[in-house]
């Protein structure tokens, strides 16, 4: 009996052995694992702050068209002169790229890699979206024009937000062509309100206030809506317009200049109230604060390259240093009033012949990645901030790892 008790004495004393020398060989490993976790959380957060809290050089470099990212020497995404973790709209600007027009003035991922220092040696994915955002799908036409809208206000991580407080804008332009220069006869709003569901939908009708608008053979409707939106004390502003199958509906504004698709027609430029009113700036401390719908919008002229040797001279220095090797194929203008706090820039252009409204919005929806993005890293740090952009909360999301350890 005494001989079985030792005998598994000796069994039991054997296996704690060598659990505890399979321990002490994985604990070296597991150490130094969260030693390198600790050490790329470290490098995020350098990023981070680099991106969010420094200018980058020159510290104008966004809303100067004339320095392109062979220019730069530094990056970042500060607004020059401003609070902490407020960023550049122009700058944030100069990451986006849009699938139906090319950024004439892109800093792409690879450059981007260059100029915080991490090229070779890490990946990262870079997300910068507005914390509140709305998509809207024309539900109906009614004389001429679209008359019927479905809203959904999403969050910035794509999930429906309910009991959310929308205000829908809609402005109709009566346009006027002719032999002479075109005319804004009428620029009529109609606003209606709507509280978002479960799912984060409402419907935005219409359908009597277009209907009561009258227009002759002569004149054409151009048509946009901007939506004001209130969640738990949070505000976002989103403009769309409901133009037809295959029109160029985006572009892009950096400092002062718009950059359209070759496509649309902008040689005639409306007169509103007796001058030349080829854009409407959208006022957002007024959406903020009241808001005050009949004085939300601000017509301005849009001096735009004709490319002719009569134009002004910034397009030429535009076209032969800002885009040599795509000449021809963008519409260039520069806005000549511009407000710092408009969000939204309404270019009325032609589209085969009808007059239309394109909105162009200031606070794009970023997603870049330095590498592949069709797997999954092997051990990542991911950083979330809020900023602000336009006095509007704008979500920043970094994500970085190892080059040798993610993606090759």
């Amino acid at each position: 009996m005494h001989a079985v008790l030792e005998y598994l004495a000796v069994g039991v004393l054997i296996v704690a052995v060598i659990a505890a020398a399979g321990y002490m060989l994985e604990a070296p490993s597991r150490t130094l694992e969260t030693v390198r976790e600790e050490q790329l959380l470290t490098v995020a957060e350098r990023l981070m702050d680099k991106l969010l809290l420094t200018p980058g050089y020159p510290q104008d470099w966004g809303s100067n068209v004339y320095v392109t990212d062979a220019d730069l020497s530094d990056f970042g995404l500060a607004l020059q002169g401003g609070a902490p973790y407020i960023v550049d709209p122009d700058k944030v600007m100069r990451l986006a790229n849009l699938s139906t027009l090319p950024n004439p003035l892109l800093v792409n991922a690879s450059r981007l890699a260059e100029l915080l220092g991490v090229k070779g040696q890490y990946g990262f994915k870079l997300v910068m979206k507005p914390m509140i955002t709305a998509e809207v799908e024309t539900l109906d036409w009614s004389n001429g024009m679209a008359s019927k809208f479905r809203v959904r206000v999403l969050n910035w991580q794509g999930e429906g937000l309910p009991n959310a407080y929308v205000t829908g804008v809609y402005v109709i332009a009566l346009v006027r062509g002719g032999a002479g220069q075109p005319e804004v006869d009428d620029l009529r709003s109609f606003d209606r309100s709507c509280l978002t569901d479960a799912l984060g939908y409402c419907v935005l009708d219409y359908t009597n206030d277009v209907n009561s608008v009258r227009y002759g053979s002569g004149q054409q409707p151009a048509t946009f809506l901007v939506l004001h939106t209130k969640w738990e004390g949070f505000v976002s502003v989103t403009g769309y317009s409901p133009m037809p199958g295959g029109a160029p509906i985006e572009g892009y504004i950096i400092g002062s200049f718009v950059f359209l698709a070759k496509d649309v027609d902008v040689s005639e430029q409306p007169q509103y109230s007796g001058r030349v009113s080829g854009a409407v700036i959208v006022k957002d401390e007024i959406v903020q604060v009241v808001p005050q719908y009949s004085l939300l919008l601000d017509p301005t002229q849009v001096d735009w390259c004709r490319e002719q040797p009569n134009d002004p001279a910034w397009c030429h220095e535009v076209a032969g240093r800002v885009l040599p090797s795509r000449r021809g194929s963008y519409l260039v203008g520069q806005v000549v009033y511009l407000e710092r706090l408009s969000s939204h820039v309404i270019v009325f252009a032609k589209w085969r012949g009808t007059w239309t409204a394109i909105v162009i919005s200031r606070i794009p929806v970023i997603d870049i990645s330095y590498g592949p993005r069709n797997v999954k890293p092997v051990n990542a740090a991911t950083l979330t901030r809020v900023t602000q952009i336009y006095n509007y909360p704008y979500v920043v999301q970094l994500t970085v790892w190892r080059w040798v350890e993610g993606w090759p």
